[in-house]
């Protein structure tokens, strides 16, 4: 697909992400993307894989399915109304077709959705403290300490490069994305050595088909500039975060997300919010000759 395509496609998916609870119709889209409802259907089909009108109604469901798992305390009619069915009957007709399962047995089943053990890094003791007004938890593991802190990100605009497809154990594909993405940004000098680098997700692998999975490799930048070709520009919502930094290895980041998840969020007294969590990267380090990447995990949080 060319570049004036993509530069098309991305700006849809991005009002489609922003806009999940309002109404999406392809007349709005076909605007917003500068082509036909026919034209825009068959050139989004080819870049995702999928019609846009499927690819709605999928990302719609897979958050609701998202949400039911983190919060207990969200009924099915406002997460259905959330995500922009007309009522529960359509949202219960649909979640059953897509997952097999009622929106009821869904959540029922995935009670323990965020508990997933990890022997090797369970902590041995945890202790709490406030600073600067901010929560923070300190983890004495094995062979590191981990603090967790209560950070609030800011609305941020990007300029990004989004990959679909499997991401996981991935290092060598974000790797190359970055590449790309860098270059992009250095000819046109909004990016400086202090700048971070970001790995934003909107989809949740336990949930999402790997095929599918969107990923954004993206650098913060002011609104003045502007997408193109592959790289767009898109805000995130801003809020509270969970924010560790770890030292990963290669294969090491699913472990570490894990323990986010299972060891710290399930016990902190927040749960997850419905934003994009996110990576941001301060560099690589070798350490006694193996390589490390320095990166902050953040979840999005909310109190219970």
């Amino acid at each position: 697909m060319n570049e004036f395509y993509k530069a098309s496609i991305n700006r849809v998916v991005d009002y489609i992400q922003a806009n999940l609870g309002e109404d999406l119709s392809l007349k709005r889209l076909s605007e917003i993307a500068c082509y036909s409802k026919f034209h825009l259907n068959r050139i989004f089909s080819a870049y995702m894989g999928e019609s846009v009108y499927q690819y709605i109604k999928r990302v719609r469901l897979e958050k609701s399915a998202e949400l039911l798992s983190a919060n207990s305390n969200i009924s099915i009619t406002d997460v259905a109304l959330m995500f922009g069915f007309e009522n529960s009957s359509s949202f219960a007709k649909s979640f059953k077709n897509h997952f097999k399962m009622t929106a009821t047995e869904w959540r029922n089943k995935s009670n323990g959705f965020f508990v997933k053990e990890s022997k090797s890094l369970q902590n041995k003791q945890d202790t709490f403290s406030i600073n600067r007004s901010s929560p923070v938890w300190t983890y004495r593991l094995k062979n590191a300490i981990r603090q967790v802190a209560i950070e609030v990100i800011p609305s941020l605009r990007f300029a990004y490069i989004r990959n679909i497809g499997p991401y996981q154990g991935g290092e060598v594909l974000f790797g190359e994305v970055y590449s790309r993405l860098i270059r992009w940004a250095a000819a046109r000098e909004v990016i400086n050595d202090s700048t971070m680098v970001w790995h934003i997700y909107h989809d949740n692998p336990k949930i999402t088909e790997d095929k599918k999975l969107r990923v954004m490799v993206a650098v913060p930048v002011m609104d003045s500039v502007n997408p193109s070709g592959p790289v767009g520009t898109a805000k995130i919502f801003g809020g509270k975060c969970g924010v560790c930094r770890f030292l990963l290895k290669r294969g090491e980041f699913a472990d570490a997300w894990s323990w986010m998840l299972s060891e710290w969020l399930v016990n902190s007294g927040y749960e997850w919010d419905n934003r994009e969590s996110f990576e941001r990267f301060y560099g690589q380090r070798i350490i006694n000759g193996d390589q490390f990447f320095d990166v902050d995990i953040c979840i999005p949080v909310k109190a219970i």
